[in-house]
């Protein structure tokens, strides 16, 4: 009967962990000495590519989509803004502990026996960056951060586009 109560209780606190790791996280910076009501074009330019050439293309759509719904147009000669994406993955490490047993007899703890496992697991964690640059000064005048978002093996459906929503949900800055 324990044992069930004790698997339950360590199912629930992997499933909160799960959920909480699973959170957008976003950052975003810009100079805020620039008016960007002078901004009105943009083109994509080739910052740190994602390994998935689809995830790739979905991060790119996504930023066009989210700049020309502000009003600004994409173009190819002579833009305002240069817009650099870039993918950062890395590997964050796991453990999970599961405890078998040991209560003994009645349910005392004394000197029952029991094993216990501890599992390590890496979690690719993938984040995404969004840069725009003046095209004139060279100079980067708002950047933004979605953490935990792109995954490596390109199962990212949905979460980019979710992931530059935010990030562009109060640009441009006023």
């Amino acid at each position: 009967m324990r044992i069930r109560k004790t698997i339950t209780i360590l199912g629930i606190a992997a499933a909160a962990f799960a959920l909480a790791c699973s959170t957008l996280s976003t950052d975003i910076d810009y100079d805020h000495t620039i008016s960007f009501a002078k901004y009105h074009t943009f083109q994509l330019r080739e910052g740190t590519p994602s390994p998935v050439t689809f995830t790739q293309k979905e991060i790119e759509n996504s930023v066009m989509s989210a700049l020309t719904s502000k009003g600004w147009s994409s173009v190819t000669v002579d833009p305002n803004i240069l817009v650099y994406t870039h993918v950062a993955l890395s590997q964050q490490k796991q453990w999970t502990a599961m405890n078998m047993g040991g209560f003994g007899y009645r349910g005392w703890r004394g000197m029952g026996g029991g094993m216990a496992t501890a599992t390590e697991t890496n979690i690719p964690i993938g984040t995404l960056i969004v840069d725009l640059v003046d095209a004139q000064t060279h100079e980067m005048v708002w950047r933004g951060i979605a953490r935990n978002q792109v995954k490596q093996n390109g199962d990212s459906q949905g979460q980019i586009e979710q992931a530059v929503q935010a990030l562009f949900k109060t640009f441009p800055p006023a």
